[in-house]
């Protein structure tokens, strides 16, 4: 088979679904090539006895301009499923083996059980503290500017729920963007933070939907008709006069411009440039298991209210985080049951993705039942493991920002977009799709 097109599209995840949504408006001659039969990426929602469980993200941050138009080209608007108050107002974290709440306002901190009345204190030295020169850890980062106590406590769960890495090793400039430029900008984090909530226009939601988040990625496949071909394995990418020959066992296509959205694992097996190529090999994918388990609401004794709970390696747990999803939206679980989600591995925990899932499974249920105070049966329990889960954004992060440059300015019309660079999340991944689209011819 030998095929002309103007443009590719590399993978069907949440990244070349928005790029082809977002060019669909522009031109229609492109195709999209992803390896497996499914579309999404990380985005699998997987419905089983009116449970819905995500194995990805559970929610998406309803936070730009380009998140709202997708959502609303493909009339989910009025779709859209927020969170309970409750579930934004009460996030916790493991303290002394109890449910501890985060405090999300000053008062909050004051009172907060999970500082000692030093790191109270400490925290108003921080607009004293002199801004960093050069970029650091995120721990030396916290450390520096709020104290280790405030670190172990807060921010390391809480870097931990997002991208399971370790903060000693992740970068604060790429990691934790908006406090790094606050600090850069205003020379202290609560100083920028005090001048920006004066231009903070609204609260930010996060959403769902009410079939999962699998109802949007399904909406854009579908739309795509035979321009989307699933089960194409590319091979070799080479570099024409004309543009680039996609190679794959089925045969070649020709195209003028390419747009790459496949993990760096998968990059780096069809492309030559070896500077690139060594630096998408340092990239660290977290291992993540996912766990799904529903109960009978009369068998749960702790009935707290909120988002969920993040866990510190102090804590000694087997998991990273609990997700309380049937606490979240009435939705995803029957009315008289409830639906959790636990989170283990990362990279404190690789060992445990490393075992059978069925004896993981028992242990992590243990866990979560003491925590719940749950005696009864367990009506689902759903598994998935990402064996490469999260990319981290670790110190070396400017050095393939930088290999990734170069690429661009050494191969005309092959554009490169994925969270192992652009951001992790979601609402990060389609913002990135849409700027990409306004630059191209």
């Amino acid at each position: 088979m030998k095929k002309e097109v103007n443009t590719v599209i590399i993978g069907a995840g949440i990244c070349g679904l928005s790029v082809a949504h977002f060019l669909s408006k522009k031109r229609s001659d492109f195709l999209i090539l992803e390896a497996s039969n499914l579309t999404g990426g990380i985005i699998q929602t997987k419905i089983e006895n009116d449970f819905i469980c995500e194995n990805g993200p559970n929610t998406v941050l309803l936070n730009n301009d380009a998140i709202e138009e997708i959502i609303k080209d493909y009339e989910l608007w009025e779709d859209l499923q927020f969170p309970k108050e409750t579930s934004n107002k009460n996030r916790y974290v493991l303290h002394q083996n109890k449910l501890t709440k985060i405090p999300l306002n000053p008062i909050r901190f004051i009172f907060s059980p999970l500082f000692s009345f030093i790191s109270k204190f400490r925290i108003l030295r921080e607009p004293f503290i002199k801004s960093h020169k050069k970029n650091t850890s995120v721990f030396e980062f916290v450390k520096k500017r709020f104290g280790k106590e405030f670190h172990d406590q807060l921010i390391e769960p809480f870097i931990t729920g997002i991208y399971a890495g370790n903060t000693r090793k992740m970068s604060a400039e790429h990691t934790l963007k908006l406090l790094w430029k606050l600090e850069q900008s205003h020379g202290s984090i609560i100083r920028g933070a005090l001048k920006s909530k004066k231009d903070k226009k609204s609260k930010i939601n996060s959403f769902n939907f009410p079939k999962g988040l699998s109802q949007l990625t399904s909406k854009i496949a579908e739309s795509m008709g035979d321009k989307l071909v699933l089960n194409y394995k590319v091979q070799q990418i080479i570099k024409s006069d004309n543009g680039y020959e996609i190679i794959s066992e089925s045969g070649k296509i020709l195209c003028k411009e390419i747009i790459c959205s496949v993990p760096a694992y998968s990059l780096r097996n069809f492309i030559d440039d070896r500077s690139l190529i060594s630096e998408l090999d340092k990239i660290i994918y977290s291992p993540v298991d996912v766990f799904h388990f529903g109960f009978e609401k009369k068998n749960i004794q702790n009935k707290k209210q909120g988002f969920g709970v993040l866990t510190k390696p102090s804590d000694g747990k087997s998991y990273l985080g609990i997700i309380f999803n049937s606490r979240i939206f009435n939705y995803v679980s029957p009315k008289d049951k409830e639906l959790f989600t636990v989170l283990v591995g990362g990279e404190r925990q690789k060992h445990l993705c490393e075992m059978k899932p069925i004896k993981l499974k028992q242990l992590i249920l243990d866990e979560l039942e003491d925590l719940l105070g749950h005696k009864g049966e367990t009506i689902i329990d759903n598994h998935y493991r990402w064996a490469k889960g999260i990319p981290q954004f670790n110190l070396d992060h400017s050095d393939l920002l930088n290999a990734i440059e170069d690429f661009k300015n050494s191969h005309s019309n092959f554009h490169l977009i994925g969270n192992y660079f652009n951001g992790v999340s979601v609402s990060d991944c389609i913002q990135k799709s849409r700027d990409l689209v306004k630059i191209l011819n």
